[in-house]
């Protein structure tokens, strides 16, 4: 009993599995206008056929190599199968796609172009300011260093205020000095006194 309903369930997955008509299709180009007529070629699906003239449900047509016949109107459409209508459409998604690949990555080249030179511009204001705070601590070295100058120049200029004091006294010392030994060397006739005149 197992084994009949395990082929049974076998046989039914089998049976219900799915399946498609090929869409290769052949249609026969005869002599004339019935199935009586030979076959001169069998025609693929899809092969462009120029038509001639319609009689009674057949087609005189002309394949593309020159060879003419007669097929039934009915394998006949207005436009390519559905085979060769998703070729062209997979074709053109080919192309499409290829042209949205190169465009895309155009495009990401350009972004990463704009983005490098956007980076540059912003690191122009970045170096400015470090360049800026740069300047501004040699600018405060620099003054610090000019106020110790100065200070030492205060410091040395007030000995020499000192100095020139010191220099200025000494000089007059030495001039009293020098004027005094002068005076004591010119003769100086004495006044003779009442008495003596």
């Amino acid at each position: 009993m197992f084994f009949a309903s395990t082929v049974f369930v076998v046989s039914q997955a089998s049976v219900a599995a799915t399946k498609y008509v090929t869409d290769e299709f052949e249609i026969m180009l005869r002599t004339g206008q019935s199935t009586q007529h030979e076959i001169r070629r069998q025609i693929k699906s899809g092969t462009p056929l120029e038509v001639l003239q319609e009689s009674d449900g057949y087609t005189n047509v002309r394949m593309p190599n020159g060879v003419e016949g007669w097929v039934l109107t009915r394998y006949l459409m207005n436009q390519p199968s559905g085979r060769d209508l998703l070729a062209a459409l997979e074709k053109r998604h080919e192309k499409l796609r290829t042209k949205f690949d190169q465009a895309v990555a155009e495009e990401k080249t350009a972004m990463e172009r704009e983005i490098k030179r956007l980076k540059d511009i912003a690191k122009l204001p970045l170096e400015l300011q470090r360049e800026n705070d740069q300047l501004k601590t040699q600018l405060a070295q620099e003054k610090d260093r000019y106020d110790k100058l100065a200070a030492e120049s205060e410091v040395l200029k007030s000995p020499l205020k000192d100095r020139q004091w010191f220099i200025s006294g000494a000089l007059v010392v030495i001039g009293s000095m020098i004027f005094g030994i002068i005076l004591t060397r010119i003769p100086w006739q004495r006044k003779k006194k009442w008495n003596q005149l």
